[in-house]
């Protein structure tokens, strides 16, 4: 009877709902930006490729993160970082302060992230979305109110969905995609693991796509502001206590040794000397729509394998 009664109880705790996610504008990605660095980039490499894409295979650990650097560094109007995972290490680290060091220069930043790997970082998620130019969603979040643990049985089948793209797009222009998440592991920051993934640069009208859905996941009834999650945390002043504490983690030794070890990087010279070698051709960017984690028991239509079904029915010779 007091076993029972003690997993009712458990149960009732893990079933809190979250909070109503309503009132958050839609917001699009940014489409007049032909005046960028990276418009022009793209206007004096397509002669010749008039409606193709162009990509560049980033096999290469430190040229993975040297290029969303790069891109980062050269934004003027947009960053759309969409990403499963976003690690509380050095690269994670990074990463903040290269989207941080954009937004104060004017950029608009959007950050959306799956919340599989955020237990325990809402309160430093609230203070980079405090900054005026950078706007964070939590995708399919957790309930706050309730353990973790507990849910993965209350909610089966909900928060055991999660949002797996990967994409980092700059002034709605360039584009990576790909297997990397953010974390020391997949950008040969960790001495003690191997790590092997691929990702791709790609500009061209194929970025559009990708922009479009990110705007279909940013959009997203799942997508939740932190500051809808805890709308108890409001002290003042986290953001610029965080960017202190931040500068002083890029100052240590392990930090300062990978950063150089960017420097050295074989992409950052063709990158500065515009002289990155792009494969150009047709290309289609294809994507699970972000009602599959709601409707999956209802059938296919928002799933990646419904949209493959055509390349494979008109295939006759070879596929890669």
């Amino acid at each position: 009877m007091y076993s029972i009664l003690a997993s009712v109880m458990l149960l009732a705790a893990g079933c809190a709902s979250l909070p109503p996610n309503q009132d958050n504008p839609d917001v699009y990605a940014l489409q007049n930006t032909a005046d960028t660095q990276l418009g022009r980039l793209y206007l004096s490499l397509k002669q010749g490729h008039p409606t193709d894409s162009g990509f560049f295979l980033l096999a290469s650990g430190l040229d993975a993160f040297v290029a969303r650097a790069a891109l980062a560094q050269v934004a003027e109007k947009s960053i759309d970082a969409q990403y499963y995972m976003i690690h509380n290490d050095l690269t994670g680290a990074i990463f903040a302060s290269q989207l941080l060091k954009a937004a104060d220069r004017g950029v608009r930043v959007r950050v959306l992230i799956d919340d599989m790997d955020l237990e325990g970082r809402d309160k430093g998620l609230f203070a980079f979305a405090s900054h005026p130019n950078i706007s964070l969603r939590v995708f399919n979040p957790f309930d706050r109110q309730s353990q973790r643990t507990l849910q993965f049985l209350t909610r089966f089948g909900s928060v055991t969905r999660r949002m797996h793209n990967k994409s980092f797009t700059v002034d709605n222009q360039a584009t990576i995609v790909g297997g990397r998440n953010i974390g020391d592991e997949y950008f040969d920051a960790d001495p003690l693991l191997a790590f092997a993934d691929l990702d791709l640069i790609a500009i061209g009208p194929v970025v559009n796509q990708v922009s479009a859905s990110f705007d279909e996941y940013w959009n997203s009834s799942m997508a939740y502001p932190i500051a809808v999650l805890r709308p108890d945390l409001t002290e003042q002043g986290d953001l610029e206590k965080g960017k202190k504490e931040l500068t002083e983690y890029l100052s240590e030794e392990p930090v300062i040794n990978y950063l150089q070890a960017l420097e050295n990087s074989a992409l950052v010279n063709a990158i500065k000397n515009n002289t990155v070698h792009y494969t150009w051709g047709q290309a289609q960017a294809l994507s699970d729509h972000p009602n599959k984690l709601a409707s999956y028991d209802e059938g296919e239509e928002y799933a990646l394998s419904s949209q493959l079904d055509s390349y494979f029915t008109g295939m006759d010779k070879e596929f890669i």
